[in-house]
């Protein structure tokens, strides 16, 4: 701590005494001789350098200390130091003067002065080179044969030819002033130390002010701003300390408030054709109010961080994650419909995409999204066939709390209302009942909700997509899809082609499922992609990827061959693969986006009953031949069926005694 103390010497023998008492006490502490202009040329270095405190005596003391705000210690003169000088002067003549350099040496000295027989006192201003000049002169005048004084006037008393001695100094005034220069580096210390406490919780305090996300201003008890946040300047301007914030609101309400001491809340108001949100705290202390506190907020950015809090909400799986560079091939008739959906996504039409089932309808819909002026905000997706009419309505609406028997006592928010300021699709629309297809048409038509349970009409500003692998215009005719809702929903039409249609694009599907397969394959011949590409494919995309998934599974070498399929896949397997799964991808397909615990097994089975063209066959029996397809691919066997695989184990071990032992095998299911 030392290092920060220094000390100028105006003497040679002060140099010289404090140099050996700093050694004794062992402090590392650096000393300087010099003094008027050249001891404050030291000090500026030494300042620079981290000094906060100097040590020093007489004129250059008050020298250093006209020109440095740090602590300067003045090392004391004392009779003792008077009394010494003078009788070893004394020897020499009788003829003495002390030169009184400071106020300090002169005040001593005229104390001193009945015990120092017949000396002179002489005082000089050693930064007057008149005054100096008439001093010595009045020395030579009055015959003085020895001087008494500091450094700054050895040389020129020498040059008169007088006698000169320095003045001495006693130890106890050199430990003095050391003692009282620690203490003062260690209240400079302290005092530094509080400021950076000081300065911390200031700069914390002012970064907490200005990342809020709203405007604070504060005001006295007469409206005046004594503090405001960067936003508040954004909104109503700088340099407004000082000004009346009451009138430059022209708010009656607020000015009421402030005025009654009043807290006010969630208050609307109007600046400069904006509106914004105010609320009012009164600034109270014991029975006196100091002034209050303002905080402002854009109603607009409110809108949108609500918006944000909602999207953040579904970012669990309702994100918008794919765009156009997704979906892969080069084809012609792929890259006319890519085309045509990137001029969709430039305006907010309602759009209907029509393709078969497995063609990627929702790729694209996402990749409508993500082109469009709404990417930011949320993209909601729902399966209508998932949802029986009363839950869909639930979910594409919401309900209050106690709506009905099973409602989450908050109450929920349907998708529409979750999806506002974005996008929401709708797949499968053909799915819904009239009932709902009725509540979708006036939802279209007004661009508001109504939670079921509640009359409390909710404005929503989405854009709808909506999808179909069936023919919307044949289930008019057939009195199963609303003719009104048709034309709302059909203003842009998307049709995405089947596989079929574009088999050059095989290829490149191919490697993309190799690709992202994660397996030991990296590649396939190009006879294997040619009798892949032979295929119709009536499962269409999904199809090809569940194929190439099995394939990567079964393939012994890094390479699918032809062989490997007519090995693992024969000819006839395939078709009939191909045709059982063209059957049954409707009800996988319907369970995207949905939690599959929401949809019974009951269902399930029904609905796989009755796509096999058979009413009759039995649970054990269903699950058999799913499972014989798949192989005893306990995994895609659930996912087909719609069940979990622990229930399906679960199934397996309760019909074990149903099965024989040989298709038990195939599932690695050992009977206890």
């Amino acid at each position: 701590m030392e290092k920060k103390i220094a000390v100028i010497s105006p003497s040679t023998t002060l140099t010289q005494k404090i140099t050996e008492e700093l050694k004794n006490q062992s402090l590392d502490i650096k000393v300087k001789e010099a003094y008027n202009k050249e001891a404050v040329y030291e000090v500026e270095e030494l300042v620079l350098k981290g000094i906060k405190v100097i040590i020093s005596r007489g004129n250059t003391a008050k020298i250093l200390r006209s020109h440095f705000d740090i602590p300067i210690v003045d090392i004391k003169h004392t009779f003792f130091d008077c009394y010494n000088a003078y009788t070893r002067a004394k020897l020499y003549s009788s003829k003495i003067a002390f030169l009184a350099t400071s106020y300090g040496f002169e005040k001593i000295l005229k104390k001193s002065i009945k015990f120092l027989n017949g000396v002179e006192i002489i005082p000089i201003d050693t930064t007057n080179k008149d005054d100096i000049d008439n001093k010595l002169m009045e020395l030579k005048n009055k015959g003085i044969k020895v001087a008494i004084g500091g450094l700054s006037m050895e040389r020129k008393i020498k040059e008169i030819g007088i006698k000169y001695f320095m003045t001495e100094v006693e130890i106890d005034s050199i430990r003095e002033a050391i003692n009282e220069a620690l203490h003062l580096l260690k209240i400079e210390s302290e005092r530094e130390e509080k400021n950076r406490e000081l300065t911390n919780k200031y700069e914390m305090i002012n970064s907490i002010f200005n990342c809020v996300s709203e405007g604070i201003i504060s005001i006295d008890q007469n409206g005046e701003i004594t503090n405001l946040n960067s936003d508040a300047e954004k909104l109503f301007g700088s340099n407004l300390l000082g000004k009346n914030f009451l009138q430059i609101l022209n708010n009656r309400e607020i000015t009421n408030a402030v005025n009654n001491r009043k807290s006010v809340n969630s208050l609307i108001i109007y600046y400069n054709n904006t509106s914004f949100v105010t609320n009012i705290e009164p600034i109270r202390l014991d029975d006196s109010c100091l002034g209050a506190v303002i905080t402002v907020q854009r109603s607009q950015k409110i809108q949108t961080m609500d918006q944000k809090i909602r999207y953040s909400m579904l970012k669990k799986g309702h994100v918008a994650d794919k765009n156009l560079n997704d979906i892969i091939g080069n084809s012609n008739v792929i890259n006319s419909v890519k085309t045509l959906a990137k001029k969709y996504a430039y305006v907010n039409s309602t759009v209907l995409i029509l393709g078969e089932t497995g063609t990627g309808k929702e790729l694209f819909a996402k990749s409508i999204h993500n082109l469009s002026n709404r990417k930011d905000a949320p993209y909601v997706a729902i399966n209508c066939a998932s949802f029986s009419p009363n839950l869909l309505e639930s979910e594409l609406f919401g309900y209050v709390k106690g709506a009905f028997t099973g409602a989450l006592n908050e109450g929920k928010a349907g998708v529409f209302e979750l999806a506002h300021g974005g996008t929401i699709f709708l797949d499968e629309i053909s799915e819904a009942s009239l009932d709902v297809q009725l509540k979708l048409l006036r939802v279209i038509q007004e661009r508001k909700i109504v939670r079921i349970g509640d009359d409390n009409v909710i404005p929503i500003d989405v854009r709808i997509i909506a999808a179909s692998n069936k023919d919307l215009k044949q289930l008019i005719k057939q009195g199963a899809f609303r003719e009104d809702l048709y034309y709302r929903i059909c203003v842009l039409e998307l049709k995405i082609p089947p596989l079929r249609e574009r088999k050059e694009d095989i290829p490149d599907l191919i490697r993309h499922f190799i690709y992202k397969g994660n397996t030991n394959v990296s590649s396939i011949t190009n006879k294997a992609i040619n009798f892949l590409q032979s295929e119709e494919w009536p499962g269409n995309i999904r199809q090809l990827g569940n194929v190439m998934e099995r394939l990567m599974v079964i393939c012994d070498n890094d390479t699918i061959t032809s062989d490997d399929i007519n090995d693992t896949i024969t000819s006839d397997d395939i078709n009939d693969m191909l045709d059982n799964r063209s059957k049954i991808d409707f009800v996988i397909e319907n369970q995207e986006n949905c939690n599959v615990s929401e949809v019974s097994l009951n269902r399930r089975e029904d609905e796989l009953k009755r796509h096999y063209d058979n009413d009759d066959i039995t649970e054990v029996e269903l699950i058999k031949k799913i499972l014989i397809e798949t192989r005893g691919n306990r995994r895609l066997a659930a996912e087909k069926l719609g069940i979990s695989t622990s229930t399906l184990w679960r199934k397996i071990k309760k019909y074990a005694d149903n099965i024989d032992d040989d298709f038990l095998k195939i599932v690695r299911y050992k009977p206890r």
